[in-house]
């Protein structure tokens, strides 16, 4: 029996991933796309599902409105400056991104843009669960997260412990893992 594989459903333009597969537990890759831009920000290549974003359309058309500006500089920063940015964007459904844009040397595709979707439970944490987990996603260890942080290493282990609570892993490595995905540093660490 012939089995098609969702990832050869393509156009000339755009993969179409399913929305069932699998790229890691707890992951799809509906979470995930890649989006090829020109140098004014309209979308040339997309890796995301057609009802998303057309090849034409400005890659923010999509995106909340408080985050359409954000979106508009760090594209233009992009294809201008030659300089990377990483951001935090949401598309009009509320969905969340963290997203990384790269210039690239071609004008007719000047920027490469990777956006991975930010969990929602992640909003369920505190702010300082948020910087334990982002200490934590760089490496640290949780002596050194106490040092920094300037509190008690059995306080950082309530934060973890609480971390992994909301979050519903059940490791402290499913912990690191998730940290390191989507806990980058917010201040440049």
């Amino acid at each position: 029996m012939n089995q098609e594989n969702p990832l050869q459903r393509t156009s000339s333009s755009q993969l179409t991933p399913s929305n069932d597969l699998l790229v890691a537990p707890g992951a799809m890759i509906s979470d995930k796309f890649v989006l090829l831009c020109d140098w004014q920000g309209r979308a040339v290549w997309g890796s995301m599902p057609f009802d998303q974003l057309r090849i034409g359309e400005y890659a923010w058309e999509h995106l909340a409105p408080e985050y359409r500006e954000p979106a508009k500089t760090a594209i233009a920063r992009a294809s201008s400056l030659r300089e990377s940015q990483t951001l935090e964007l949401a598309n009009m459904a509320g969905r969340r991104f963290r997203v990384w844009v790269w210039p690239l040397l071609r004008p007719d595709v000047a920027v490469c843009v990777l956006a991975v979707r930010i969990p929602a439970n992640l909003e369920l944490l505190t702010e300082r669960e948020q910087e334990c987990l982002e200490w934590l996603g760089m490496g640290h260890s949780t002596q050194t997260i106490a040092d920094q942080l300037e509190i008690g290493l059995t306080t950082v282990h309530t934060h973890l412990r609480r971390c992994r609570e909301k979050l519903g892993l059940d490791t402290h490595e499913a912990l690191i893992a998730f940290a390191a995905k989507h806990c980058p540093p917010t201040d440049g660490r």
